[in-house]
């Protein structure tokens, strides 16, 4: 539980947090990069690398999955995290901003962007990345995270987040990642 904890409340710092911006396009195929292997569940599929490790739970009354490295070692450790709150909708600028808040005032990172995004499927859709300095952990790194947060139709809230410590010949580009995430029916 605890190795779980410590990269939730990092990811959750930097879900919009930042590896840079991506492609933005969310129709159609999806560009898997190569090594990786598609994670398809909760009405959502995103890419992940094939050697890292799948823990789906029920969280906080909703479904959610966090994939993670099979070496943790070292902390922060590479973190892919996704979350459903059912019928969040009607919160949903609020808690996209609390996340936000997270990111800067507590881990003092910093966004480096933060837009809206089309994702076929949606109300809404935000997009935003940042970077969070060397802080906490066994190896303390800089870290850079990309993250979604989408609403919808049903009004249930989505939060994709993709967190990469720049630990040399550990990083991954976390974009191309987020760049994967498609709604399915």
């Amino acid at each position: 539980m605890k190795a779980t904890l410590l990269p939730f409340a990092l990811a959750l710092c930097l879900a919009a947090a930042g590896c840079g911006g991506g492609g933005g396009d969310f129709s159609g195929d999806p560009d898997v990069p190569d090594g990786y292997k598609t994670f398809s569940g909760n009405g959502v599929s995103f890419a992940y690398p094939s050697d890292w490790e799948v823990d789906e739970s029920t969280d906080d009354g909703g479904p959610a999955v966090e994939i993670t490295p099979p070496d943790k070692t070292q902390t922060p450790f590479g973190l892919i995290r996704m979350s459903v709150t059912p019928d969040g909708g009607s919160r949903f600028k609020s808690l996209a901003d609390q996340r936000r808040l997270v990111i800067r005032d507590v881990n003092d990172g910093k966004i480096d962007s933060d837009e809206e995004v089309d994702i076929p499927g949606s109300k809404e859709a935000l997009r935003a990345t940042a970077t969070t300095p060397p802080g906490q952990g066994s190896d303390p790194v800089e870290v850079k995270a990309d993250s979604l947060d989408v609403r919808r139709e049903n009004d249930d809230v989505v939060v994709l987040t993709v967190a990469s410590p720049q630990r040399k010949g550990e990083s991954f580009d976390a974009a191309a990642i987020v760049d994967t995430f498609r709604l399915e029916d």
